[in-house]
């Protein structure tokens, strides 16, 4: 799976809850925050509080069996388990 296709089911899965998916950046500069080649996307409920918060790697094709399942891992206590096959 690519980091997209994970994107696009984390999205949807919160759209689904009314949630929220936003990447972080820094405030002062409005550049993309991660760690080397991952960017990191935060789950927020309707008040804006962050829920969860997971890395994808910005890179093409797809990505390791371990970080997407740690993608999932990251999101499953306010999606459900499973929540990226659904």
């Amino acid at each position: 799976m690519s980091a997209r296709q994970a994107l696009n089911l984390l999205r949807k899965a919160a759209r689904d809850r009314d949630l929220i998916v936003e990447q972080v950046v820094n405030p002062k500069t409005g550049t993309p925050r991660g760690k080397g080649s991952h960017e990191v996307w935060v789950l927020k409920g309707a008040d804006g509080e962050e829920l969860a918060r997971g890395a994808l790697t910005k890179h093409p094709g797809d990505m390791s069996p371990r970080v997407t399942r740690n993608f999932e891992k990251a999101f499953e206590s306010e999606l459900g388990e499973g929540w990226m096959e659904e």
